[in-house]
């Protein structure tokens, strides 16, 4: 099966099923008629986050070298160090349970006179093939005027089109850098082999060569989550169930496996620091 397509079964949005030793510090905002969910508040406490994360494994993440290359806005922001950074994070669930991590404000205690405003618009089991629609762009995205747009998650059904399609929808209006990231937990198993692997040939057909090289012709940013999560599940000696809250999500501690790989991923150096 796809690993960026979710069933049909999935747990909605808006129901998110928690282990009971952490609570969500703040519900969610009500839906939009259309389903989708636009979060501005955190929805864990920072104690929360730290305590989940001094349970596991420290996440080592290496980012490329060249990762600026394709994102100049937030190079620039980031390499002054002040000011404002407004972010978007775009997708379904799996984006929002990365969103939940709180990376952002872990980025920013590396940046501590720069302000990071993050908003997330998310809808369950919903890619870029829905956003793309008529006026959904400009609501979920270009209304919070971003400099970075991150798009994400496993609902993606391989449809790369459409994922262009945002991003020249986005493209020509306030400058503003995309970031594609592959997807992360769903069915996936990472330590079977015959379903997960590390590396992807870049000349291949499957969805993390087709959004790497997409991400080569639109100059944007990519992040191969499903690999770098998968190879930290592989080598924390947990079982996968540790990280899940059911069958298809993260939990408290699978969050921050995504959290802090984004947050390595965005951290110096940065081109002029």
């Amino acid at each position: 099966m796809d690993p960026d397509r979710e069933r049909r079964r999935l747990v909605p949005l808006a129901i998110l099923v928690l282990a009971p030793s952490i609570a969500l510090s703040a519900a969610p905002p009500p839906a939009a008629d259309d389903g989708a969910f636009v979060i501005t508040k955190p929805e864990r406490t920072l104690e929360q986050v730290e305590k989940a994360y001094a349970e596991m494994p420290p996440v080592r993440y290496t980012p490329p070298a060249d990762r600026w290359a394709n994102l100049p806005r937030a190079a620039a922001i980031l390499g002054k160090g002040e000011g404002e950074m407004r972010v978007v994070m775009l997708g379904d669930s799996i984006v929002n349970d990365t969103s939940r991590s709180r990376w952002e404000d872990l980025l920013a205690k590396r940046y501590p006179k720069l302000k990071i405003v993050k908003v997330t618009c998310v809808r369950g089991s919903t890619g870029c093939w829905w956003y793309k629609e008529p006026g959904r762009v400009q609501r979920y995205v270009l209304d919070h005027r971003p400099d970075l747009l991150i798009i994400g998650g496993i609902s993606q059904r391989g449809d790369v089109d459409s994922i262009r399609d945002v991003v020249r929808q986005v493209r020509g209006r306030p400058p503003c850098d995309a970031l594609l990231m592959t997807g992360a937990f769903g069915e996936t198993d990472p330590r079977d082999d015959e379903r997960w692997r590390f590396e992807v040939d870049p000349k291949g057909t499957d969805y993390r060569a087709r959004l790497g090289r997409l991400a080569a012709e639109l100059k944007a940013g990519f992040l191969d989550m499903q690999a770098h999560w998968g190879k930290y599940v592989r080598e924390s000696g947990k079982d996968l169930a540790w990280f899940k809250r059911d069958p298809i999500h993260a939990n408290e501690r699978g969050e921050q496996i995504l959290g802090r790989i984004l947050v390595e991923h965005l951290s110096p150096p940065v081109p002029g620091q």
